[in-house]
């Protein structure tokens, strides 16, 4: 098994400051918890282990075969914790959306139900279970369900139907949160095939941002998505953000869109402005708050050479929107000068660099709502190693699933571009 090391305090403090220095005033005030309510709680299953979709570890997924059930006996948790509750799932699945680009998917959920059940706890009930959600043709890697699982001492997602390329097998990690002070701590980040790759639990060893931003302060743990779907650009966002907003329930949207719009392309820059302010008016007009980040830095001269152009239009929403955008993470300046944390084509970054992307986030959110919470308790997750290589083997690792695919499609596209 191979773990990666801690970063160096002193780099770590210096990512801290980055962010910090992004909060501005509007977001200081102190920000209402949510709790982690399901980790480790009995788990019952059709098929496979059930206890692989609540540990700590999010490389581990629950796989079962559909139809079929998992639930969760929620009876010791008491019934103030769950007078409000998100119920949470994530598949192994690459892209967030996969039906923009026509890609495959991998365990999502797409016909499903949420049902709550009564019965005391300590024995899995055979009857009794009540509909509290219907889900038909879901397309999304990812989802939360806002409930009030108050009387109930039971939860079960029952799984239809699964869009997975791999066959008839759901392949998800399941969380439930209590949120009886409110969703104000509940993140989600839309963004492009990086963004995607982040959100990938099983491409790094490192835990999602949540989970880090928990390791810092126990106090907090929130609800944080990764919403990337590769070869997107920012004109993509533009159509489909509101078919994204309208399922999620939180309040802070995160936004990293803008490789793909800066590859070859050094003169679009007044497009993709426009593009990000009406996301961003979007975001706003859905009563939540946008986030949002600077472009990656790349080894690839395609995006090195016009990305700082087009980050210059991120410092003009900054300052359009003073009070009303978070500066996200500066991914430009966390990538710049470390090769190291990038892949094998110098765009993707390596299981190092996602987790360095998690931190990053954790980070962000660390940094609003006047949280206490010191960087350098931001450990890894212990868990197996990753399908990436790293070190001396760069250019002879493999990649995620669909991470391969959109990496070849982007040769194609840009060699086009370039007749190389």
């Amino acid at each position: 098994m191979k773990h990666f090391p801690l970063l160096p305090k002193r780099r770590i403090a210096i990512l801290a400051a980055c962010c910090l220095m992004g909060t501005s005033a509007a977001f200081a005030a102190p920000i209402p918890a949510t709790h982690l309510i399901s980790r480790g709680v009995p788990a019952y299953a059709s098929s496979d282990k059930p206890e692989l979709a609540n540990d700590a570890n999010y490389q581990t997924t629950w796989n079962g075969k559909a139809p079929g059930w998992l639930a969760y006996d929620l009876s010791k948790v008491p019934q103030t914790s769950r007078a409000k509750s998100v119920v949470v799932w994530y598949s192994s699945s690459y892209d967030y959306d996969p039906t923009i680009k026509q890609r495959l998917s991998y365990g999502n959920l797409q016909n499903y139900t949420i049902e709550g059940n009564t019965a005391a706890g300590g024995k899995l009930p055979t009857s009794g279970w009540q509909t509290l959600v219907t889900v038909k043709d879901n397309v999304y890697h990812s989802r939360q369900h806002v409930l009030d699982l108050s009387k109930y001492n039971w939860v079960r997602v029952h799984v239809g139907t699964v869009d997975n390329a791999s066959g008839p097998k759901a392949a998800i990690n399941l969380d439930v949160y209590e949120a009886k002070d409110g969703l104000a701590d509940d993140w989600i980040v839309y963004g492009d095939s990086i963004t995607a790759g982040s959100g990938n639990f099983s491409g790094s060893p490192y835990g999602p941002a949540g989970q880090l931003v928990n390791a810092a302060n126990p106090a907090y743990y929130p609800i944080f998505e990764y919403g990337g779907t590769g070869s997107i650009k920012s004109k993509d966002g533009v159509k489909n953000i509101d078919n994204w907003l309208s399922v999620f329930p939180g309040k802070y949207v995160g936004i990293v869109l803008g490789t793909n719009d800066s590859w070859g392309n050094g003169k679009n820059m007044e497009k993709y402005y426009e593009n990000m302010d009406t996301i961003v008016q979007k975001v706003l007009a859905a009563g939540k708050v946008p986030v949002v980040g600077k472009i990656p830095w790349s080894a690839e001269p395609g995006v090195a050479d016009n990305a700082p152009l087009y980050n210059a239009k991120i410092d003009e929403l900054y300052k359009k929107y003073p009070k009303s955008v978070l500066k996200g993470p500066d991914f430009w300046a966390i990538f710049k000068d470390h090769r190291d944390w990038l892949g094998p084509d110098g765009v993707h970054p390596s299981p190092k660099g996602y987790g360095m992307m998690r931190k990053a986030w954790a980070e962000t959110m660390l940094s609003v709502g006047a949280r206490k919470g010191k960087a350098q308790e931001l450990t890894p997750e212990l868990a197996k190693a990753s399908w990436h290589r790293t070190g001396s083997e760069v250019g002879k690792g493999s990649f995620l699933k669909g991470e391969q695919t959109e990496i070849d499609i982007q040769k194609v596209r840009h060699a086009a571009k370039t007749g190389k």
